[in-house]
């Protein structure tokens, strides 16, 4: 069965290049494009990973990822966080609300697949 992956950001041209390079290597790939709707597609398909930026509308990622963490039935979905936003505060948070991983979002495709990987075949 294909893995399911959710990616979450804002930049529309983004999404498409990474769902079209994630699809070639045969995962399943829905899109979410702000926090509100990260949220409902969580608790709706349950992926096995989201990849999340944490600067977009509708209350941004940090507040998605408060939501995905607060339910019972997506606390567990792993998170890698791609962001251009790397400082020291927004990287505290964001560990303390347990991620699998953080990316800058120059992250080289194969890195970011070797990550995929290593998350989800654990």
């Amino acid at each position: 069965m294909e893995k399911k992956i959710l990616i979450v950001d804002d930049e529309k041209v983004w999404v498409k290049m990474l769902a079209m390079s994630l699809e070639h290597e045969g995962y399943q790939i829905e899109v979410a494009f702000d926090a509100i709707q990260a949220t409902a597609q969580a608790f709706q398909l349950k992926p096995d990973l989201i990849l999340l930026d944490i600067m977009m509308p509708a209350g941004g990622g940090l507040a998605a990822l408060k939501n995905i963490r607060a339910n019972v039935k997506t606390f567990s979905i792993p998170v890698i966080v791609l962001s251009a936003k790397g400082d020291k505060k927004t990287k505290e948070a964001i560990e303390e609300l347990g991620v699998s991983g953080f990316l800058s979002k120059s992250v080289d495709i194969d890195e970011l697949l070797e990550k995929i990987k290593e998350i989800l075949i654990k």
